[in-house]
């Protein structure tokens, strides 16, 4: 099975990813905060996502490194940097991020991907929660929230199955024969769903068949 991407990995903006990764490799130890701030304020805000960008421009230089901390391992293109920052952040007594796959044990949480990337994380222990990924439009947080439901409820299934319990979840298991008449485009508007997760729905089986 595929790995699913980091929260940083196919970023549209490339070269925002890159502008960030500069002055973090520039010094490791992250004392220049000044350049990765000012790189921060500036940034387009899907970077990180609209909550992350606000956080680290409040925050103090100790939050600052933490939050850097969690984009060094939100991004497969510093991979060699993953160690250390680990490292930071248990000599701190700081959580990894939930999207970091060395953070918990194997089987405490399940990770839903949309279009490839990380979606969504639905966590047992140590309580259960489920935390969405940023910068998600409405539709797809719609998409993306049954997704982790199907996961919350049923961990052992696969990436496949969890995306055919999506599709009844938001869209309904009976007949599908009125919207099989109309264009994939109605049937995303009626309910709420990205456009070619319609077109998925129509190509599974009714369950009143």
């Amino acid at each position: 099975m595929r790995r699913a991407q980091l929260p940083l990995d196919g970023q549209s903006d490339l070269e925002s990813v890159r502008e960030l990764e500069r002055p973090i490799r520039a010094t490791p130890d992250l004392s220049d905060l000044a350049t990765i701030r000012a790189f921060l304020a500036t940034a387009p805000r899907s970077l990180v996502g609209e909550r992350t960008a606000e956080e680290c421009l409040a925050a103090d230089d100790e939050k600052l490194r933490v939050l850097i901390q969690h984009m060094i391992l939100g991004s497969s293109a510093m991979t060699d940097l993953h160690p250390a920052s680990r490292a930071w952040l248990n000599r701190g007594g700081y959580p990894p991020p939930p999207w970091d796959p060395e953070s918990k044990p194997y089987g405490e949480r399940r990770v839903a991907t949309y279009r490839g990337r990380l979606a969504a994380i639905v966590a047992w222990t140590p309580t259960r929660s489920v935390a969405l990924a940023e910068g998600l439009t409405e539709v797809e947080r719609r998409w993306v929230l049954a997704l982790a439901i199907g996961a919350g409820a049923r961990p052992e299934w696969s990436d496949a199955e969890l995306q055919r319990f999506a599709a009844y979840l938001t869209m309904g298991g009976a007949s599908f024969a009125r919207e099989r008449e109309v264009n994939d485009v109605e049937i995303a508007a009626k309910y709420g769903v990205p456009e070619a997760l319609a077109a998925y729905r129509r190509s599974l089986d009714d369950l009143d068949l």
